[in-house]
């Protein structure tokens, strides 16, 4: 079966070439609207990831205010240094970079080390429909799927540098709650991991493993990018997920 590049990926794909060129500046709105938004990714990860969550300022106040605070125990150990609120924001960003830079340390990039995004929260709101099929949002000149006949809606995104590489991940939510991970690196194809097994699913193939964590991994190259996507959640369940958007294009 050959699959060839829909409209839409086309379009990302020109989209990529638009980003990497900083003196390309499209004439119609909604490409320059695209554009820009692949370019502020991608100055993210130059300056060391997003801007912390609320809700991890929130959680990091709501733990200084019950161990510094009027009501907090006095038993604490007395050396322990108190962090002070006004500083919350920037200890959260330290967190972020560190996650957003840590992921697969400085060995190259990893597969596995993507998979292990299903755990991590995200840092940007959930991208929109485009059409029934995709989502507004691409990296690499790959376009993120539109699982919506699955009632598996998309649930936030993050940015990462994973071994030295840039990635940009997808987070969806499965029907009964379980996260799942849609993570694309950028430039060439990133070395399989020795226990990912080949498959055939729907006549797609792809490549699958199970972490020690109980993960269920499904990696594949998609117009040159190494796609993961991971969940905890039977094998089956990721590889329909994965091959979907490669058989609705073929359909297309």
């Amino acid at each position: 079966m050959r699959f060839t590049q829909s409209p839409e990926d086309q379009e990302a794909a020109a989209i990529t070439r638009l980003v990497d060129d900083p003196a390309a500046n499209p004439d119609q709105p909604e490409l320059r609207r695209q554009v820009a938004a692949q370019r502020s990714v991608a100055n993210q990860l130059k300056t060391g990831g997003p801007a912390p969550p609320d809700r991890l300022i929130n959680s990091v106040e709501a733990k200084v205010r019950e161990t510094y605070g009027p009501g907090a125990k006095r038993s604490r150990r007395p050396w322990l240094p108190a962090v002070a609120l006004a500083g919350v924001a920037a200890v959260c960003a330290v967190i972020v970079i560190v996650i957003a830079v840590g992921v697969g340390g400085s060995s190259g990039p990893s597969i596995p080390a993507a998979a292990k995004l299903a755990f991590a929260p995200s840092t940007g709101p959930a991208p929109a429909a485009k059409s029934a099929k995709l989502l507004d949002v691409s990296y690499g000149g790959v376009t993120y799927p539109n699982y919506q006949k699955f009632s598996v809606p998309p649930s936030g995104v993050r940015t990462d540098t994973i071994g030295g590489r840039p990635a940009l991940t997808v987070f969806y939510r499965l029907p009964n709650g379980t996260p799942l991970s849609y993570t694309v690196f950028a430039g060439k194809p990133v070395p399989l991991p020795s226990n990912a097994k080949s498959v055939v699913f729907d006549g797609v193939p792809l490549k699958v493993f199970r972490t020690p964590s109980g993960l269920s991994v499904v990696t594949l190259v998609r117009h040159g990018r190494t796609c993961v996507l991971a969940a905890k959640t039977p094998p089956n369940v990721v590889l329909g997920l994965a091959a979907a958007p490669v058989l609705a294009q073929a359909t297309a």
